[in-house]
């Protein structure tokens, strides 16, 4: 029997699946969120981390191993539903804009993509207020320590020099939950369009060229920048408006990091239609059918210890 027109939108389901799942791969492999946060798939609604805190120090073996407990740190993340549907007129599968409608499919796959790197950003400015683990804010100025002592992972200085050098001897400095050094060594810093010219000379020019002002009139004089080669310099969009002053610097080595991205395994982001024309009421009424993505997914705080945040 031959194929009739009317047949196109069920033949062309499998095909734009396949254009969405290569698009949202190539994207995935790019995604600023995997790169700062801790990705953790789980087959439940709300996944509880009872093991926050930090692991114990290595020690000499003296006659039997001395087992730590993990600090009695919990906290827990909820997912959520998210979702993005476009619509596409009946007239123009079957005027053959097959092409038009594969670009729109690729660019929702990016913009899955997208919106995880925004939940990562919105989490960090949102560190500033809302607690971790341990009950502070996520970023403080005294988190508790064991002992009594505490130590922060926040300033309020715009972004220069000497903010930054401070910010890595700071995170360098850091200790674990026993007071010994917990060996951070940052890697990335986080800006937003605002700050991204400054933060390129900080960080991505091998040479400083100091210039003489009204107070000083040294000539100007180039020098090793010791900044460069040591950090990785990451540009959101998401870092605007009240927080485009906003900088963070991470060790994004960590096995667990500052944010935790936590996915279901069970539940993968999904493309689906509405399209058939004899079973779906958008193409019977409106002369439209319906494409759309759907993920659940959310963000929630890991170690403070490895992400330093400003507030400028």
């Amino acid at each position: 029997m031959a194929l009739t027109r009317s047949d196109i939108p069920d033949l062309l389901l499998p095909g734009l699946r396949a254009e969405f799942a290569l698009a949202y791969q190539s994207a995935l492999d790019q995604s600023v969120a995997d790169k700062i946060a801790t990705v953790i798939n789980t087959t439940q609604p709300s996944q509880k981390y009872a093991w926050m805190g930090t692991v114990p120090a290595m020690r000499e073996f003296i006659d039997e191993r001395v087992p730590n407990g993990l600090a009695q740190y919990a906290t827990s993340i909820e997912d959520k539903v998210f979702e993005s549907t476009i619509a596409v007129d009946r007239k123009a599968i079957e005027d053959d804009q097959l092409d038009l409608i594969r670009l729109r499919v690729r660019d929702m796959a990016s913009r899955v993509i997208t919106h995880r790197q925004q939940l990562v950003v919105n989490s960090l400015i949102a560190g500033f207020t809302l607690t971790g683990y341990d009950a502070v804010s996520f970023f403080n100025t005294a988190h508790p320590l064991l002992g009594g002592s505490t130590y922060g992972n926040r300033t309020s200085a715009g972004l220069d020099a000497t903010s930054l050098a401070e910010a890595i001897n700071s995170m360098m400095m850091v200790p674990d939950d026993q007071g010994l050094p917990l060996g951070i060594v940052p890697d990335t810093l986080v800006v937003g369009p605002k700050n991204q010219w400054a933060a390129m000379e900080l960080v991505e020019s091998p040479v400083v060229i100091y210039k003489g002002n009204s107070s000083d009139t040294s000539s100007s004089t180039p020098y090793k920048n010791a900044f460069y080669g040591k950090l990785n310099l990451l540009v959101t969009p998401f870092l605007s408006g009240s927080a485009d002053d906003n900088w963070f610097l991470l060790d994004t080595k960590r096995p667990i990091k500052g944010l935790i991205l936590q996915q279901r395994s069970d539940v993968p982001i999904e493309f689906t239609a509405l399209e058939n024309a004899s079973g779906s009421e958008s193409a019977f009424m409106r002369d439209r059918y319906l494409y759309g993505v759907r993920g659940r997914y959310n963000v929630g705080y890991g170690l403070w210890q490895t992400i330093y945040g400003s507030s400028a």
